[in-house]
């Protein structure tokens, strides 16, 4: 299930829906936007031995949603659909990254670094 991204003021909020509330012990993420460095709609793998699960839960070519360890640090994922998802790279945050399904990643994406630019001028 796909979540829902928004902009409040100078912050962009992941909102987390149906039983992956559950599953990823979350129901909202909010960063500021000016941590945010960049956004890519390229496809996602469910990288199965390249993070370590912290907090959450995954079913392998199934859902992937919660907490997990890379080599670069915290990752959060809400991911059923990995062609579906966004990835948002942050500075200055417990997570460095936020691999996120959206209805329309490329929407989204254009939603975000509009917001972005935005926050900057």
């Amino acid at each position: 299930m796909a979540g829902k991204i928004r902009i409040e003021g100078n912050s962009l909020v992941f909102e987390i829906h149906g039983v992956d509330i559950i599953l990823a012990i979350r129901k909202t993420i909010t960063v500021p936007l000016s941590h945010v460095v960049s956004v890519s709609t390229e496809n996602v793998s469910w990288g199965i031995f390249e993070q370590m699960k912290v907090a959450g839960a995954v079913i392998p070519g199934v859902v992937k949603d919660g907490t997990y360890l890379s080599r670069d640090g915290l990752v959060f994922f809400e991911m059923h659909h990995p062609e579906k998802c966004i990835a948002v790279s942050l500075n200055h945050e417990s997570y460095k990254k936020i691999i996120f399904e959206v209805e329309d990643k490329d929407d989204a994406a254009k939603m975000i670094n509009g917001a972005i630019r935005k926050n900057q001028s």
